[in-house]
């Protein structure tokens, strides 16, 4: 009888070791595959705007009732920053994306930043903060004259805007997430409609013209009217509203999707990614997922900058009005938002 031959214990234990690492490579490869999806920037190779090409959002009623001598106006020239001293806050438990919607059409190139949002993952916290920064902060633009701070992203990119970031408010940011209209409405077609509350003047200015019978109340919201609401001015606070509106339209979605399965995300994540614009690597992609998840955060917190008491509405004499920002002020209660700390003001 042939004598059956052992297999050493060390063969035993390395066979499922070398079995579970052969799968984990494998899973990796496939996400992978799904964040090649994703378009990638490069900041080395980012185009500026010729500082002579710098360009304004003038309003030219405006600019004419200025020169009237009808409204009152201040000189650019004239805004002293006072040497805000801003402090850069960085801390190793909390990572900042900056989202990015641009406010782009077919065929053209980079335009302004529609809206701004950091969204900060804080480990320690257990929390997503969402933070929107006002698209008429006037801020300085390291190259270029101060101006509204969307301006940034059509001259320079995600790499201005994140210096704009750091300088003026004190944040770093991590990473960038760029999408336009229409990728937002493809992205939301896969994330489904969305149960929104609204007011009665939202729901009368979102079905004029549009044919929809939308109501004061929770509404379940199509994608397109999602984007409609999103974009909402002139209803209400003004823009202040409308970010409020578009931290509400984000909770919305993280909260539907977060508790579906991995094969489902991942069918989604074939429609939503190619919508998707960055400038990480899909490393550091995959480690804030793995942070998220592995940490369990689930809530989510909102705020707005400017604060409240910390600016002033001016016009300029070109025809611009502007939130004219403490930005040391702003900084600091950004920092609190994001980090938990608080500074004395």
């Amino acid at each position: 009888m042939k004598k059956e031959r052992k297999i050493p214990l060390a063969v035993k234990i390395l066979i499922p070791v070398a079995v579970i690492l052969i799968l984990a490579v494998g899973a990796i490869l496939f996400v992978q595959a799904k964040l090649n999806q994703i378009s990638r920037v490069d900041e080395e190779s980012v185009e500026k705007v010729d500082p002579s090409q710098e360009d304004f959002e003038i309003d030219e009623e405006l600019a004419q009732e200025i020169a009237e001598n009808k409204v009152d106006a201040l000189d650019p020239d004239e805004v002293q920053w006072n040497n805000a001293d801003i402090d850069v806050m960085q801390d190793k438990d909390v990572s900042n994306i900056l989202l990015i919607g641009q406010d782009r059409r077919e065929g053209q190139g980079r335009q302004r930043s529609d809206s701004m949002i950091i969204c900060s993952i804080n480990k320690k916290s257990k929390k997503i903060i969402l933070s929107s920064v006002m698209r008429d902060l006037y801020v300085p633009i390291p190259g270029y004259s101060d101006n509204r701070i969307n301006a940034a992203y059509q001259f320079g990119g995600m790499p201005l805007l994140d210096q704009v970031m750091e300088e003026s408010l004190g944040i770093h940011i991590d990473g960038n997430i760029e999408v336009d209209f229409e990728g937002f409405i493809s992205a939301m077609t896969e994330v489904g409609n969305l149960d929104i509350e609204l007011y009665q003047a939202e729901a009368d200015h979102l079905n004029n013209g549009n044919g929809w019978n939308l109501k004061e109340g929770v509404n379940s919201m199509t994608p397109e009217q999602v984007l409609a609401y999103s974009r909402i001015r002139y209803v209400g606070h003004s823009d202040w509203e409308r970010t409020d509106r578009q931290r509400r339209v984000l909770t919305a979605a993280f909260n539907k999707v977060k508790d579906r399965g991995v094969t489902e995300l991942l069918a989604m994540a074939d429609r939503i990614f190619p919508n998707l614009t960055t400038d990480m690597s899909n490393t550091q992609i995959l480690g804030y997922m793995y942070t998220v998840l592995t940490n369990n955060i689930t809530q989510i917190e909102s705020y707005r900058i400017p604060v409240e008491g910390t600016y002033t509405n001016e016009t300029l004499w070109m025809g611009m009005e502007v939130l004219m920002p403490d930005l040391k002020a702003n900084s600091e209660y950004l920092q609190e938002y994001i980090y938990g700390t608080e500074t004395a003001r």
